[in-house]
């Protein structure tokens, strides 16, 4: 992955398509001015963001993330050692299996940059290799 590579977390997403969220201003500017960020994320953070969404916000998601080309990696069953050793690192924070799976493949792809409203978490979790996550937004 590029060092210009970012992992969109949900409430990034969820900002981005709930017209009435408070952070949707800043989410939409943040958006427009990332042009050069490739951004990653993980399947459970679509479907963690689609609980938050209406049926609209669902829908521009989806239609948002054919027309994008963020990248959404996939997890394996040979990487829930790894999640689980996360969720067992962090238990202090009680980490949800969205945070932590975020956490572990950001570790295996070495991308530390983060793009979320979960300023507590995302500053105490650490990559693999003991790196903070930087955060792009808020």
């Amino acid at each position: 992955m590029p060092n210009t590579a970012a992992w969109v977390d949900t409430g990034f997403l969820v900002a981005l398509f709930a017209r009435d969220d408070e952070h949707f201003p800043s989410a939409v500017e943040f958006l427009a001015n990332a042009q050069r960020l490739e951004l990653c994320s993980l399947w459970p953070v679509v479907a963690e963001a689609c609980f938050f969404l209406d049926t609209q916000g669902k829908v521009a998601l989806l239609n948002w993330l054919e027309r994008q080309g963020i990248i959404l990696h996939n997890l394996t069953v040979a990487e829930l050692p790894a999640i689980r050793g996360t969720l067992e690192k962090y238990h202090d924070l009680a980490p949800d299996f969205t945070d932590a799976a975020l956490v572990t493949l950001a570790g295996i792809h070495h991308i530390n940059r983060i793009i979320t409203v979960d300023v507590r978490d995302f500053s105490a979790y650490r990559l693999s290799d003991g790196r903070p996550f930087e955060r792009l937004w808020l």
